[in-house]
């Protein structure tokens, strides 16, 4: 008697599990790292120093101002990271089964992961505009702006999309 090979589990959840695991990993990252975060859109906003940024924030506006653009960043983690990290297991088990399940050379492991991460860009880019204008929003430059929430802050972005595809009959995705 031959040995058999074990059958495949069936079911949604062998192909929704990288998706998950990607996009929950990408979203507790955004937890950790959104007061970093926050603090270098200060920086770059011309606010000062790392320090005096700090202290500024918990000044006038207390801790909260650090996860201001939390829920942006966290769509933006559930649709870039999902999408790129479940897209790359999909790629890479599509090319494992193409080369009888031979490793796959370093070539096809880039070209799945540049691939995937095209895929993620695209899903991911309006969450992430999204979540650059929230956090810049407290500059008075960008206050007349009006951002308050992603959901309008993408509603803005989809139309802008729209017309611009109207236009000029083409999308072009802003890459982060």
């Amino acid at each position: 008697m031959g040995e058999e090979k074990p059958k495949p589990i069936g079911g949604v959840w062998p192909t929704v599990k990288p998706f998950v695991n990607g996009g929950a990993s990408g979203m507790l990252a955004t937890c950790v790292i959104q007061p970093i975060d926050m603090i270098k859109v200060r920086i770059q906003l011309g606010q000062g120093s790392a320090v005096s940024v700090t202290k500024e924030m918990l000044k006038n506006e207390g801790v909260g101002a650090f996860y201001k653009g939390l829920s942006a960043g966290l769509l933006r983690q559930a649709t870039y990271t999902t999408a790129r990290l479940g897209t790359f297991r999909i790629l890479t088990n599509k090319a494992l089964e193409a080369n009888d399940g031979k490793p796959l050379p370093l070539y096809q492991k880039a070209l799945c992961g540049l691939t995937a991460g095209a895929i993620g860009a695209c899903v991911g880019s309006p969450a992430d505009l999204a979540l650059i204008r929230m956090q810049a929003d407290c500059h008075p430059t960008c206050s007349p702006r009006g951002v308050i929430t992603q959901m309008h802050s993408m509603l803005c972005i989809g139309l802008l999309l729209m017309k611009e595809c109207w236009l000029f009959g083409k999308v072009r995705v802003p890459l982060s």
